[in-house]
């Protein structure tokens, strides 16, 4: 089967939209692998600014207003965040149900990931730091666990890289623009909203959440690749597409004795 047949086989993602999504889709799947590894590369320069951004933002606290807005977008990346979203796309979008084991994957994956990523590097959090009187060569401060001989002793406050809060939004955010494309300037917003979020309460430095974002894009890579996990989605998906509109305008049934009865009488009032 050659590569345009396949295509025409998968089921059509909003993401890809137009009447040639599927030929648009494997490119669009790539452009994922290009932004994360683009996030990737430029973790090592932002570690440069890690320690006066996280000082400017210990110093500069927002109001009480915007940090409860912070606090509520960053519950788009947390496990009641995710279960809510999905339970109001079950019970309000009929028509994107069969979407939800793939965004449920996108998230619990991403946070998978990012953890297991977690493990190999020990890295202190901002709250962890004295950012008063840290240098820029304190955020250089990486060591890397391979062995995973410290993995027993878990200590959340010296596992800040990647952030895997950012990973999940980034997946989620992902998914969710892919199935309701008219909210994804919401979905961006939720997904800056969970950054700062991160950055302000002291949990992670700029880097972290690149980091986050990075693994959160390979992880929806993953999950949207035809090759990849992608083509099982897209097989459950056309399964339960449903086979009739879920709303239908239900015309009365005219059979042909009663066309001919109509016509009969149409035709004795013309002669009358």
């Amino acid at each position: 089967m050659s590569h345009r047949d396949y295509a025409k086989s998968r089921s059509k993602l909003s993401m890809f939209g137009g009447a040639d999504a599927d030929e648009l889709a494997p490119f669009r799947t790539t452009s994922l692998m290009w932004m994360s590894g683009i996030s990737l590369l430029i973790v090592p320069m932002l570690t440069l600014i890690d320690v006066p951004v996280g000082r400017w933002l210990a110093i500069n606290r927002p109001s009480k207003e915007i940090a409860s807005v912070f606090e509520l977008t960053g519950y788009f990346s947390h496990a009641t965040g995710v279960f809510l979203i999905l339970l109001c796309i079950l019970l309000m979008a009929p028509r994107r149900r069969r979407y939800v084991p793939r965004l449920a994957v996108l998230a619990m994956g991403a946070g998978a990931v990012s953890t297991i990523a977690k493990m190999f590097v020990l890295r202190e959090r901002p709250s962890r730091i004295n950012l008063d009187i840290a240098t820029y060569d304190k955020a250089w401060h990486w060591v890397f666990d391979w062995s995973l001989d410290q993995v027993a002793t878990f200590d959340a406050g010296t596992r800040a890289f990647p952030s895997s809060n950012m990973a999940v939004a980034a997946a989620f955010a992902i998914g969710l623009a892919a199935v309701l494309p008219r909210g994804r300037w919401v979905f961006a917003m939720m997904l800056l909203g969970t950054m700062l979020q991160r950055m302000y309460s002291g949990a992670h430095f700029i880097s972290d959440v690149f980091g986050g974002a990075a693994f959160g894009l390979i992880w929806g890579y993953v999950c949207f690749h035809p090759k990849l996990l992608g083509s099982l989605f897209d097989r459950m998906e056309s399964e339960r597409r449903p086979k009739r509109p879920l709303f239908e305008e239900k015309l009365p049934r005219i059979d042909e004795a009663t066309r001919v009865d109509e016509a009969e009488s149409g035709e004795d009032r013309i002669a009358a």
